[in-house]
Parts: structure tokens; C-alpha cells; sequence
């Protein structure tokens, strides 16, 4: 009875999965406004009450795409974190290459949902900026965190307001994800996450001679 119990369990887990993969999707090739709900169920090729019974509307899925991504963010800097520690051997500059290359990747591997989140939801319905804001406010703490860890560890200026450096590197990420890693053409991300690397680097540095 209880493995008979968990397989349905896990069906359903699948199907839901498969109407949230759908809905990004669809979302991303035909905005939020002019996609609908038969718009989903027939890429993923479900029958309309099956949608019902994990969604009880177009926008309940949307907000179900957005927990998706910050699940996804948390990964994300999981796997940016254990890049820093591989790339401390060598060095600070390194780390710094490490960590954004690991970010950029992130949401190069997940490009819908990005163009979802950064293109549509934001300019939807005021009813989604709370998600949206916990989004950008748990991302603008680990940077200030891993920023404070540089500053005890000597590897930038103690000068530098955490915080502000959090937003800049935000600021900077998010724009990097517009013009680059959701471009039509395929980003290159090793170049990216050079260049930011040796931006930031050259700024934060404690010592510049």
C-alpha cells in the first residue's frame, strides 16, 4: 500500500514538474498577457483538468515558475560556492573568475526561466514584486556575505560598503544576463566571467601598486 502510495505520489510530482517546464516555456516565446492556459496543456500534452488539479489559474503557475527559480538561485550559489573553494588554490582573482562563471552558467543552463523572471513577471501585476523582491534580496545577501568573507580574508578593501558592493555585482550580473546570456546568439561565459573578473578585481583589491 505505501509503495503504491509513492508511486502516485511521484506521478503527480512529474506531472506538475511537466506544466511548470511547460508554462516557462511558454511564457518565454509568448510573454505572460498572450499565453493561456490551452497554451500550456498542449505543450504539455495534458488534458485540461489535469492542469486544475495541480494550478487553479494562469497566474498561480507563474508564481509556481518563480518559487522554481529561487529554488534554482539557491543551486546556483550552492554550485558557485564549491567553485570558489576549487579555485582557491589559486588564488583570489581566480575565485572571483570561478564564482561568475559559475553564475552565468546557472542561468545560461535554465534560459527560459531567466527570460521569464527578468522580462515578464516583473512587469505583469504588482501581485508578483514581493516574489520578485525576496528573489533579489536573498541573492543581495549572500553577495554581501561572500564580500565581508573577502574583507576578513585581506582580499579586498575594508573600505568598501558590503552592501553596495552586493548591489553593484547584482546590478552588473543582471545586466550581463539581459545583453549577453539571454542574446539570440550563444553567450560566451568563459569571456564574460574573465572580464567581470578583472573588473572587479582590479577594483577591489586592497592593494593597487
Amino acid at each position: 500500500m505505501k509503495s503504491s502510495r509513492r508511486r502516485v505520489l511521484l506521478k503527480s510530482e512529474v506531472r506538475r514538474q511537466q506544466l511548470l517546464d511547460a508554462a516557462t516555456w511558454v511564457f518565454a516565446r509568448k510573454g505572460y498577457r498572450r499565453a493561456g492556459v490551452s497554451d500550456i496543456i498542449a505543450r504539455a500534452g495534458v488534458a485540461r483538468g489535469t492542469f486544475y488539479l495541480h494550478f487553479t489559474s494562469k497566474e498561480r503557475i507563474l508564481l509556481a515558475v518563480l518559487d522554481d527559480f529561487h529554488d534554482r538561485i539557491k543551486r546556483a550559489f550552492e554550485s558557485l560556492d564549491a567553485a570558489a573553494i576549487e579555485a582557491r588554490p589559486y588564488g583570489p582573482r581566480a575565485v572571483l573568475e570561478a564564482s561568475f562563471r559559475s553564475w552565468l552558467e546557472s542561468f545560461a543552463a535554465h534560459r527560459d526561466a531567466t527570460r521569464v523572471v527578468l522580462h515578464e513577471a516583473h512587469a505583469i501585476d504588482s501581485r508578483f514584486e514581493p516574489a520578485l523582491a525576496e528573489l533579489r534580496q536573498s541573492a543581495l545577501m549572500r553577495f554581501a556575505t561572500r564580500f565581508r568573507r573577502f574583507q576578513e580574508e585581506g582580499l579586498a578593501a575594508p573600505t568598501i560598503n558590503p552592501d553596495l558592493a552586493a548591489h553593484v555585482q547584482l546590478g552588473v550580473l543582471d545586466e550581463l544576463l539581459k545583453s549577453y546570456v539571454l542574446a539570440a546568439t550563444e553567450p560566451d561565459i568563459n569571456r564574460l566571467a574573465r572580464d567581470f573578473a578583472d573588473f572587479e578585481w582590479n577594483g577591489i583589491r586592497p592593494d593597487r601598486s
